[in-house]
């Protein structure tokens, strides 16, 4: 058996020492009839060359529908809106907010009061009062008018940070869909990279062993090889974290699937007309505005008096009531009167209330410019980095395809004429993978740049079905169950 096994590697030596042409040949017969392939050849180039574009990369009009084990990328995010306990919490900010409106509003209405007194009533001596009291405010210079405007404003600002909260979910979970995506991409390219440097690798190990070339060549192939197999190892702990964010967002079950299908045509959506006051930062604040400019008001109120209706119901008991039922015949009195009520000296409270409503005013003029300039500097930002990415797509894309078509000719060269070492046909079976690897990151860059416009422009909520998703009614996520 031994003899048979030195025999047959005497062959292979003879073949790749004396001929290469002939093993170049015959795998180009091999793959004519179906064999399994031993060498690089033109179909594996063109086949690399078509790998070379990220799964997911066609329009859903061209692409092959996902599986069912395959993670739908609307309703996925749809999911984690639904499940998040911060939308649950800004909603109820808002129901709060709303009763506290309602309670400023109160003011607009009258007060009925009841009490008891016990005490010394004067000439009749010691005894109680019961009352029942109605107060009706008629005039207040604008106190009541000034709090109720000043809980419409909080309100509209919990609105709008309850769609910052839906964005911001939006945002992290397509963010961990768009990097699990890339580094699933990126273990098969890192597959057929270690498969390509593997065919380098046993070639050159067998022509060390014929005398052909040097020991050193397969050593530098396997170094080459390791090299990519660090890289999976990193992809794959890249892949944990994400899915451990994902989970945060839609669950272990749900963030255990596959996300290979792609985001297709679902982020190609970018304007470049914006309503920029419409964006939920913007309206936050000029609520926030509102609320300072609605409590400058109050503070400025509070310098003039309130004018008020009352009428009340007295009734007389113990021995001062005796005393006054004596003297007038009955225990109860009635009284009406209009009210002017307003505090004379507050110790320079007033005048510190208004002076720091004014600055606060000042502040949220300021934080609203602020936030216009923050919202225009990220949709040009993320215009401008969409443009240049696809353009980079587009030198990528033809860099791969002429690097596979040089590692083709290096081939033919090293088998068939001898004109070229290992050294080159590693460089090109590296340059391959590190362009393949660049061309993904590029696309993948690129729909993290799409997501990001999509959130600058406010148009992301719409894009993922969730144009309803701050109401409470909203019946969430719509389709199959994720």
């Amino acid at each position: 058996m031994t003899k048979h096994v030195l025999r047959l590697s005497g062959v292979l030596a003879w073949m790749l020492v004396v001929s290469p042409t002939l093993l170049w040949s015959g795998t180009a017969a091999a793959q004519s009839s179906g064999a399994v392939e031993a060498t690089p050849s033109l179909t594996r180039a063109k086949a690399v060359a078509l790998t070379a574009r990220p799964p997911g990369w066609q329009s859903p009009e061209t692409s092959s529908p996902a599986d069912d084990e395959q993670l739908d990328w609307r309703q996925t995010v749809q999911l984690a809106v639904a499940r998040y306990p911060s939308i649950a919490g800004a909603r109820s900010a808002i129901d709060q907010q709303a009763s506290l409106v309602d309670a400023a509003r109160s003011g607009y209405l009258p007060r009925v009061q009841a009490e008891v007194t016990s005490g010394q009533q004067g000439e009749f001596g010691t005894g109680q009062v019961a009352t029942v009291g109605l107060s009706q405010m008629l005039y207040d210079f604008g106190k009541t008018r000034s709090a109720v405007a000043r809980e419409q404003a909080a309100g509209e600002r919990e609105a709008a940070e309850l769609l910052l909260a839906i964005d911001a979910v939006i945002e992290q979970t397509g963010q961990a869909l768009i990097e699990i995506h890339r580094y699933e991409v990126l273990l098969d390219t890192f597959a057929t990279q270690i498969e390509a440097l593997g065919r380098v690798e046993e070639i050159t190990r067998l022509r060390a062993e014929a005398g052909a070339a040097t020991r050193s060549d397969p050593l530098q192939a396997r170094a080459r090889v390791e090299a990519v197999e660090a890289k999976r190892s990193a992809a794959r702990a890249q892949i944990g974290q994400w899915r451990s964010r994902l989970q945060t967002y839609v669950g272990a079950e749900a963030a255990a699937r596959s996300v290979s299908a792609g985001p297709g045509a679902l982020l190609d959506h970018t304007q470049r007309d914006v309503d920029i006051d419409g964006l939920p930062a913007l309206q936050v604040a000029r609520a926030q505005r509102a609320e300072a400019e609605a409590l400058l008001r109050n503070a400025r109120a509070q310098r003039y008096p309130t004018i008020s209706l009352e009428a009340n119901a007295n009734h007389r008991l113990g021995t001062a009531g005796e005393r006054y039922e004596g003297v007038y015949g009955r225990r109860s009195y009635n009284n009406a009167l209009i009210s002017v009520r307003s505090d004379l000296y507050r110790g320079g409270a007033v005048g510190a209330q208004a002076r720091a409503s004014a600055s606060a005013l000042e502040v949220a003029d300021e934080q609203l410019r602020t936030e216009r300039l923050l919202a225009l500097d990220a949709l040009r930002t993320q215009q401008a980095r969409i443009d240049g990415l696809e353009e980079r797509i587009e030198v990528l894309d033809r860099r791969v395809t002429s690097i596979v078509e040089t590692r083709e000719l290096y081939w033919d060269q090293y088998l068939s004429l001898g004109t070229r070492n290992v050294l080159d046909l590693l460089n090109a079976e590296q340059e391959i993978g590190q362009s393949t690897e660049d061309l993904h990151n590029a696309r993948h860059d690129l729909w993290l740049a799409q997501l990001e416009h999509l959130l600058a422009s406010g148009a992301a909520r719409a894009v993922f079905g969730l144009e309803t998703a701050a109401e409470r009614t909203w019946p969430g996520p719509s389709g199959a169950q994720l």
